[in-house]
């Protein structure tokens, strides 16, 4: 589990595979799973604070959702205010559509692929397979340095995380002199858009 906002990177790249993905909805998808976490330490601390939305059923279903109603009604006021990029652009890249929905469930599938390798517990098949009944291969490939559940997933986790760093300050040098914010958060440059 990179921290939330190291899912960006893949998401991004993900969203630059097909012109027709709308970044808005992919980049919310890929973070949309972690809402749980918060929830899940306060309300069922008893329960692993990955498990609904981190299963193949709850992202697709609950998870894509929220991901295109957060999009469409959260995403373009906040980017707008934090990051100066026009308010309109943003709401007509996040205008409710098929594939902004497709978008979403796309940026919420790569959540669940990214955390799936680096996790002693996945919940990826929940409620038809225990989730400590599934550990991802990452932290199987460490599992001679220590426990599955300690230095193996830890070590799988900060290589995971590195990765992500890395591929963050890729975007932002390769976009710093392309309008960078427009890149970054609607997936277009000024020069691009007709």
């Amino acid at each position: 589990m990179p921290i939330t906002p190291l899912h960006f990177p893949f998401a991004f790249g993900l969203s630059k595979t097909n012109k027709r993905l709308i970044l808005p909805g992919v980049v919310v998808g890929s973070v949309i799973p972690d809402i749980e976490v918060p929830i899940m330490w306060v309300f069922f601390s008893s329960l692993p604070d990955h498990l609904f939305l981190h299963s193949l059923v709850g992202a697709v279903l609950v998870g894509t959702i929220l991901a295109a109603l957060v999009t469409w009604l959260l995403y373009p006021p906040i980017i707008s205010a934090l990051f100066r990029v026009s308010k309109d652009d943003l709401k007509e890249a996040c205008t409710p559509s098929c594939m902004l929905v497709f978008s979403c469930l796309i940026g919420v599938l790569s959540h669940l692929l990214l955390d799936y390798p680096m996790h002693w517990f996945n919940p990826i098949l929940w409620p038809w397979v225990n989730p400590y009944d599934i550990v991802g291969p990452l932290v199987l490939f460490f599992a001679p340095f220590g426990p599955i559940n300690g230095t193996a997933f830890w070590m799988a986790n900060y290589l995971t995380s590195a990765i992500m760093i890395l591929a963050w300050l890729s975007i932002l040098i390769y976009y710093f002199d392309k309008d960078l914010w427009r890149n970054h958060w609607l997936g277009y440059s000024s020069r691009s858009k007709n």
